[in-house]
């Protein structure tokens, strides 16, 4: 679970996509900023649908350092203040939980992608993502409806300090993570044959 308080839930999270070689002048930069608090690979299983009229986003997730959580995400898909909840949980819970919320017929793909994480002052993170050619980054703080917009203007700022062309709108979005998808996604709805290539992959972790 995030180490804030209760009544910081709401994700305020901005994107951008990064080249390979912007990709290694970042990792440059942030090490100077601070030096990575993990580099980690993330196995996850996501479930994408609607309950009533909210969007929903179901994640169960492990890394390579074992931390295992199921994540329930509510808002836009490309929205920048989800509201999240997590939860740790144990690696024999992670297949169960899938068969769980495949139950709810949302749309499923399993994602593998390569994570370098920083930890900056003021409850910021920075995360660099890899997988295969595409690179993203994106920059998150956990905040509260009060602080929602001096939070955003945060980190802006440190996206312009670090020369970022952000992810503006829904299109964008969409269509990053449709080339993620098609090339190196993999689509689940809880089939036999899918569950035992998630069953191989999970044993890697």
């Amino acid at each position: 679970m995030k180490e804030v308080p209760n009544n910081h839930n709401i994700e305020l999270e901005i994107r951008a996509e990064i080249s390979p070689k912007k990709f290694g002048e970042l990792l440059g930069r942030l090490g100077k900023m601070r030096k990575a608090t993990a580099r980690v690979r993330r196995l996850s299983v996501m479930f994408l649908g609607e309950i009533g009229e909210e969007k929903i986003d179901l994640r169960v997730r492990i890394d390579s350092n074992g931390n295992v959580e199921i994540v329930i995400k509510k808002g836009n898909f490309h929205s920048a203040d989800r509201v999240e909840v997590s939860q740790k949980i144990i690696k024999d819970e992670f297949i169960g939980l899938v068969r769980i919320l495949s139950v709810f017929g949302f749309k499923g793909k399993i994602t593998e992608r390569e994570n370098f994480i920083y930890k900056l002052t003021n409850r910021i993170t920075v995360t660099l993502v890899r997988t295969g050619s595409i690179g993203y980054l994106e920059i998150e703080k956990m905040s509260t409806p009060r602080k929602l917009r001096s939070d955003k203007k945060e980190l802006i700022y440190l996206a312009k300090q670090l020369n970022l062309n952000l992810i503006k709108n829904r299109k964008e979005f969409d269509d990053l993570c449709n080339r993620l998808s098609k090339k190196y996604d993999l689509s689940f709805t809880g089939s036999k044959k899918e569950m035992t290539k998630l069953k191989e992959l999970l044993s890697k972790y």
